[in-house]
């Protein structure tokens, strides 16, 4: 794993309790699921709660608006840091919008709610560049993605309001147009950082075409989609952002599919879609582990997921799909499918009776090869087998959660083990490998030294003879019976190597049968010959027998500690550890 991908696996650890917000989902405070809703019955009853949600929200969302006539942000909205936003004002625009036109909501034709609209979009054409960009002001500028997703609720609102034209708007079509406007001609030319920002620019385009079909739209969409869709043979996309921007990426596919006539589209995310009913555990979290993203190993929930399911189970008349429906609507509460509200309102479609149900699948091993990847499922026992990265194990059983297990060696500061290849040895086992050298560097032959100045700084080591290569093998096999895993790892490296086992398991729980280790927080030595517990709610999680041969448990070169409940294992090399976790 490089530098970066470190880096961000153990900033976003910190936040693994934090479920990811992005501009297109708009989260309220959590309420329970109203009485219904999750038993199939109709989709008025979660219409009108997301609609109640809605009016809460927005007297919430207004308070960050910038009122004061004259002021350089009018009409724009400010996050909890006193920083504008263009997103948050698109936001807002959503917000108002899906009540204006709402015959439930207290906020149905006011005018109030609409002097407000029309001054959030005047913000936003104040925020836009001459050359139709706006700005992320916590990273990017003059970004042609952040534009992108800005559209996505402008687009629902601007659908609203044309399906709505009883009502009266004043100068705010004029004034949204403006913008919509001036964001298309950037869309149409401006550049992208990440796999995920072409779809999220396709889509947008996709949506203004519905409204303004210019050709410059549907040309951009051709050339970002000649490079072909990211995803691989297994149905997940590049990024691997299985909570955040594998949604995202599946609702700008739609957008295209349905806006512009790209049906090809609908084949990629079934494809999808058929791959995420493995990544889901029996608590009702997805699996985040092989993210290439900010969401690696941080939790959160299917409900981003529900639009692209609920379409296609009523597209392709899917049972499976409509299963799939019906347990987000079990599983999240109501106010997490907040951003399906405007969907609903604009999509008579999504209001059509699903398919009878079918459960999703609850037993299952899967072998992802190119997400590096294998899933395990025995109903309320989760596991993750992962190579190309330095948690190679987890294991979730009900609540009880051991995120990470990880594995060092102090071996010339490298010793992080990550694996190389992964094998499906038999149909319950699973073996990982990797190997790495330390050698040393023999003095440069006289006709590789430079005519002036020193050696060391001016020819690269790779040009040097190596001596005295030292090898480090690790070959790790898991095996899981009935929700039992069997873990046996292999150290074979240099004699007296110290290693050291880590176990991370979820902050909240409560740990036994295990010795507090001085001086650091949250980490602990396993007992020698005995099993470790970790108990979370009525789930217990057993480890062991335990080994513990040395206390070194921060080794040089092996990534910092977990911010998690730590236990370790310890040895010596060439050694072999061989525990079960039940």
């Amino acid at each position: 794993m490089g530098k970066v991908m470190t880096l961000i696996l153990q900033g976003m650890w910190s936040f693994k309790k934090m479920m990811l917000a992005f501009s297109i989902s708009l989260l309220f405070s959590i309420q329970a699921l109203p009485s219904g809703v999750a038993d199939g019955n109709t989709k008025k009853e979660l219409l009108s709660e997301l609609i109640r949600l809605n009016d809460e929200r927005i007297p919430e969302v207004l308070s960050r608006q910038w009122t004061q006539k004259g002021h350089r942000y009018y009409g724009a909205v400010y996050d909890h840091d006193s920083v504008v936003s263009p997103g948050a004002t698109s936001g807002l625009i959503q917000y108002l919008m899906s009540g204006y036109v709402s015959k439930e909501s207290k906020y149905y034709k006011s005018k109030e709610i609409l002097q407000h609209m029309t001054m959030a979009a005047e913000g936003l054409v104040n925020l836009q560049h001459e050359d139709g960009t706006i700005d992320l002001l916590s990273t990017n500028f003059h970004s042609t993605p952040d534009l992108g997703f800005t559209i996505y609720p402008l687009a629902l609102s601007y659908q609203m309001m044309l399906q709505h034209d009883d009502l009266t708007y004043g100068l705010f079509p004029e004034t949204i147009k403006k913008y919509l406007l001036n964001a298309g001609r950037a869309l149409s030319v401006g550049g992208i950082h990440t796999p995920n920002h072409r779809w999220v620019v396709s889509g947008a385009l996709a949506w203004l075409y519905s409204f303004f079909p210019d050709e410059a739209y549907r040309s951009r969409v051709d050339q970002w989609l000649a490079e072909k869709i990211d995803i691989d043979p297994d149905g997940q996309y590049h990024e691997r952002s299985t909570s955040v921007y594998t949604p995202i990426t599946n609702r700008s596919l739609l957008a295209m599919a349905q806006k512009m006539g790209y049906t090809e589209l609908y084949d990629v995310i079934k494809k999808n879609l058929d791959m995420t009913f493995y990544f889901v555990r029996s608590t009702g979290e997805i699996a985040t582990e092989s993210s290439k993203r900010q969401d690696k190993y941080v939790q959160s929930d299917m409900s981003n997921y529900y639009l692209a399911y609920h379409y296609m189970a009523l597209k392709l008349k899917d049972s499976r799909y409509a299963g799939m429906v019906k347990y987000i609507e079990e599983t999240v509460p109501v106010s997490r499918l907040s951003y399906m509200l405007p969907y609903l309102l604009t999509d008579q479609r999504l209001m059509q009776p699903l398919p009878d149900a079918t459960p999703l699948p609850t037993h299952y091993h899967k072998y992802f090869k190119y997400s590096d990847m294998a899933r395990i499922r025995r109903d309320d026992v989760d596991m993750s087998i992962i190579t190309d990265n330095p948690i190679f194990l987890t294991y979730f059983k009900g609540e009880a959660a051991l995120e990470a297990v990880r594995l060092s060696s102090a071996f010339f500061g490298k010793g992080q083990f990550s694996g190389q290849q992964m094998e499906k040895v038999d149909e319950n086992t699973y073996k990982l490998t990797s190997t790495i050298y330390g050698p040393y560097y023999q003095p440069l032959p006289k006709e590789k030294l430079p005519k002036e100045g020193e050696a060391w700084g001016q020819v690269p080591r790779s040009a040097r003879e190596q001596s005295e290569i030292q090898t480090l093998n690790v070959t790790i096999y898991v095996t899981e019976n009935d929700g039992k895993a069997t873990v046996t790892i292999q150290v074979d490296g240099p004699e007296n190597l110290p290693v050291t086992l880590e176990l991370g398991f979820r902050e909240g729980g409560e740990l036994s049968n295990v010795m507090p280790k001085q001086r650091i927080d949250q980490a602990y030595m396993a007992v020698p010959g005995e099993f470790a517990a970790y108990k979370y709610g009525e789930d217990e999680i057993k480890v062991g027998p335990g080994v513990v041969h040395h206390n070194w448990t921060q080794l040089r070169g092996a990534l910092p500690k977990l911010q998690a409940d730590c236990v370790y294992f310890t040895n010596y090399a060439p050694c072999e550890f061989k525990f079960t976790l039940e």
